[in-house]
C-alpha cells in the first residue's frame, strides 16, 4: 500500500468527518451553549435585579418603620396633650362645682343664721317681756329688780 493514498483516503475521511460534524452537531451543539449562555446570563441578571428588589424593599421596609415611629409618636403625644387637656378641663369643672357648692353651703349657713338669729330675738324678747311681767307684779325696789335681772340673765347664759 502507498502511503500517500493511505494519506490521501485518511484526508478525505477526516475532511468528510468534519463536514458531517459542521453539519449535523456543530450547530445544535453551538445553539445549546448559546441558549444555556443566554440563561445562565438571563438568571444572573434576574439574580441581581432579585438583589436590587431586595434592597430597595429593605429601603421602603425601613422608610415604613420610621414613619411607623413618628406616627406613633405623634399619636403618643396627641393622647398625652388630650389626657391632660381633659384632666385641666375636669378639674376647672370640678373647681367650678366646689365654688358653687360652697357658695350654696354659704348661702344655707346664712339662712340658717338668719333663722338662728330670729328664734334667739324671740327668745330673748320672750324673756325680756316675762322679766318686765315679774318686775312690773312684784313690788318695784331696787334689790327686787337687780335680783329679778340677775335671775333673767342667769337664764340667758
Amino acid at each position: 500500500m502507498n502511503i500517500t493514498a493511505t494519506l490521501f483516503g485518511q484526508m478525505i475521511t477526516f475532511v468528510i468527518f468534519v463536514w458531517f460534524i459542521k453539519a449535523y452537531l456543530w450547530e445544535p451543539l453551538t445553539s445549546a451553549m448559546e441558549e444555556r449562555t443566554s440563561k445562565i446570563a438571563d438568571g444572573l441578571a434576574s439574580a441581581e435585579l432579585g438583589e436590587k428588589r431586595i434592597d430597595e424593599a429593605n429601603i421602603e421596609y425601613s422608610r415604613i418603620v420610621d414613619e411607623a415611629k413618628v406616627k406613633a409618636t405623634d399619636v403618643i403625644t396627641m393622647a398625652n396633650q388630650q389626657s391632660t387637656t381633659i384632666i385641666e378641663d375636669a378639674k376647672v369643672i370640678s373647681k367650678k362645682e366646689a365654688e358653687k357648692i360652697i357658695s350654696l353651703s354659704n348661702q344655707q349657713i346664712g339662712q340658717d343664721l338668719n333663722i338662728a338669729k330670729d328664734a334667739l330675738r324671740k327668745d330673748i324678747s320672750r324673756i325680756a317681756i316675762a322679766c318686765a311681767e315679774k318686775i312690773i307684779k312684784a313690788e318695784i325696789s331696787q334689790e327686787k329688780h337687780k335680783s329679778i335681772l340677775d335671775e333673767a340673765l342667769k337664764e340667758l347664759k
